[in-house]
């Protein structure tokens, strides 16, 4: 593990520490949860740390996955190989690290962001869907993947599994004796073997435990069936949804679940698999209260619902955009 700074540990020495422990990650010999709580004890500590991921990636020491061209969507039970399975990751000696990172300081600092660059360059395979789109993925026999519409994953094999979700939404089934670090911007789930709903939320990750349990941080907050956790910056707020997960899981049978929902946050979930958007042309519309079961692959049935119920005209407009209006 690497050492730990001081109040007196100059910039230079920070990068050394921050490289150390981007080495251990690279190679799965550090604990996830005390790197977190390293990064976490000092601003210095995420600032070094994203100026060493980020001069490794743009120095050619990391093979970013993002710089392989996207295969097309899976079919589902396919597995998506990437090519960085073609190399071995390899960081730079160490005596040679510190000359090069010195080179490359004037890299952007995007300390929330560090980690999960070093994730995605350090993962080995990939896979991604359109707008739309699923796909299924597997890790042998220990772990299957779910893609949601306009979802992107990155994910490494190991004890434990290693899993970036970088956007959009995931089902994980995790298998008997295999463990999880499901890595995403607002922090590290520890997950047991189960089944999770994983979805980001503007900066946020929602993670909801299906079945199973695991922890949350560096501080291994507990997670339990039948609670979800929203992950923000490093923190979790947990609410119990026992009684709701029907509707957290409904996009895997291809539908959308609302009961009497406002219609604009009606629109933002059906607008998720939809190329051409719906969208309110009178504001007054907005505060409408939605229900029933739509199917997320044609808009036509949710539209027919909103004429039928409530009066509402639609037109499409130049761009190609559903326009809804009263009557």
């Amino acid at each position: 593990m690497p050492e730990n700074s001081s109040p007196d540990t100059t910039r230079i020495d920070l990068i050394e520490i921050a490289s150390g422990w981007l080495v251990g990650l690279d190679a799965g010999t550090v604990d996830v949860r005390a790197f977190e709580a390293w990064r976490d004890a000092d601003p210095r500590h995420a600032a070094a740390f994203a100026e060493v991921a980020g001069a490794w990636s743009d120095m050619g020491d990391l093979r970013l996955l993002d710089e392989v061209p996207s295969p097309p969507p899976l079919d589902a039970g396919a597995r998506q190989d990437s090519a960085g399975d073609a190399a071995d990751l390899a960081p730079a000696p160490f005596g040679n690290r510190r000359k090069l990172l010195r080179a490359g300081l004037a890299v952007g600092t995007l300390a929330l962001g560090a980690a999960g660059l070093t994730y995605r360059a350090a993962a080995r395979e990939s896979a991604s869907t359109g707008i739309g789109e699923s796909a299924r993925v597997t890790s042998g026999s220990a772990m299957t993947v779910d893609l949601n519409t306009d979802s992107r994953i990155f994910w490494k094999d190991g004890d434990p599994l290693k899993l970036w979700l970088d956007r959009g939404e995931i089902a994980i089934r995790l298998t008997a004796s295999h463990r999880l670090s499901l890595l995403t911007q607002g922090g590290t789930f520890h997950l047991m073997p189960g089944v999770y709903n994983a979805r980001i939320r503007d900066a946020s990750c929602e993670l909801t435990v299906l079945g199973g349990g695991g922890t949350f941080g560096a501080d291994g907050h507990g997670l339990r069936t039948g609670e979800t956790a929203l992950a923000t910056a490093g923190k979790a707020s947990v609410r119990d949804d026992g009684e709701d997960l029907a509707r957290v899981t409904a996009w895997r049978s291809g539908t959308l679940v609302l009961n009497g929902e406002s219609l604009d946050y009606a629109l933002s979930e059906m607008n998720r698999y939809l190329e051409d958007k719906i969208v309110i042309g009178d504001p007054g519309l907005s505060r409408l209260r939605v229900g029933g079961t739509f199917a997320t692959s044609n808009p036509a049935e949710f539209l027919q619902a909103l004429r039928t119920s409530f009066a509402i005209r639609t037109r499409r407009d130049g761009t190609g955009s559903i326009v809804l209006t009263r009557s």
